[in-house]
């Protein structure tokens, strides 16, 4: 079995940058690992990609948020980037009204370059990503605190390949976390070499949707230094990838993990979007599920301190503010 680490609240220095800031991870209580406020699927080249009533998108996320923040939640890790409708502007206003605090990505949604970002080489776009993530997003002064990546179920496209190469490079220089979207496990291990060879490990990658690959796939990317997350807790169904969902299944995985030393490589999340865009496209999940039933549940089967590690010191680490930014 492997060393535990020690917990992020006991690691002096641990810091966050968050929409709103750098805060230190003591100051943190309940946290959710992979959420969306807003997200749009219709992509940056259509004519109606971020054409919302924000004022009433913003409204909608604040009551969201606000059920959360009662339940104790006061950092939540926001997904959205470039390409799927990420608005740093409006989740800083949601942060100042609900008193959450949100860390938002820089980097681009598989190949969903916006059109003023189109024509760079990847050298140019990991200059963009680190930009965003040194100084801020849009002249805004609002700093992104990781670099997330996507890469297509079945493999990285050729489309896609400058991005991720751009998302690696952004994340080698500053030594930011990489948050990759692969749920299937010969993708995420595409994804792996290519930050392997640039930055040598995996201790700042995460694995998003780690639950729709197998238990063996899970262990061996653990085994590697890698971050898993679990991100589909409370859905009914999985529409995307098809993989596990009940409660059961999650927690009997998680005890697998545990057992197996890996209680120190797991993030627990909803993944669910609060407003999307088209709102044809919403799906049906509640960020509210993971403490209001989960927690309870987790508790009961691993013990209080392995479920706070992996509900919260797990996900303070793996985001964690660089020395270099």
């Amino acid at each position: 079995m492997r060393a535990r680490k020690r917990s992020a609240a006991s690691a002096p220095g641990v810091r966050l940058q968050t929409v709103t800031g750098a805060l230190d991870a003591g100051s943190i209580g309940k946290v959710l690992a992979h959420e969306h406020m807003f997200v749009d699927f219709s992509g940056p080249d259509d004519a109606g990609y971020m054409d919302a009533a924000w004022s009433n998108k913003i409204g909608a996320a604040v009551e969201s948020a606000a059920v959360l923040r009662a339940q104790g939640v006061d950092l939540v890790v926001d997904w959205t980037n470039l390409g799927v409708g990420r608005n740093a502007l409006a989740l800083r206003d949601v942060s100042r009204q609900s008193g959450v605090r949100f860390v938002c990505p820089t980097g681009i949604y598989k190949a969903l370059v916006p059109p003023a970002l189109a024509a760079l080489t990847s050298r140019k776009l990991a200059d963009h990503f680190i930009g965003e993530l040194a100084a801020g997003i849009d002249g805004t002064g609002i700093r992104a605190g990781f670099v997330k990546a996507a890469a297509s179920e079945s493999g990285a496209t050729a489309a896609e390949l400058p991005v991720l190469r751009a998302a690696v490079i952004a994340a080698t220089e500053t030594g930011a976390t990489i948050g990759f979207h692969g749920p299937q496990a010969a993708t995420t291990r595409q994804m792996a070499a290519l930050v392997e060879t640039q930055c040598g490990t995996l201790e700042r990658f995460v694995w998003a949707h780690a639950q729709v690959a197998s238990l063996d796939d899970n262990k061996r990317f653990a085994a590697r230094g890698a971050r898993l997350q679990y991100d589909a807790i409370g859905a009914r169904s999985d529409p995307f990838f098809d993989g596990p969902v009940d409660d059961e299944a999650m927690l009997a995985r998680l005890e697998a993990m545990v057992a197996a030393g890996y209680g120190d490589r797991i993030l627990l999340s909803t993944d669910a979007s609060v407003c999307v865009n088209p709102p044809a496209a919403q799906y049906d999940r509640s960020n509210a599920y993971l403490y209001r039933y989960f927690e309870a549940m987790l508790e009961q089967r691993l013990g209080a301190e392995p479920a706070r590690r992996i509900l919260r010191d797990n996900v303070l680490e793996a985001f964690r503010l660089p020395e270099r930014l």
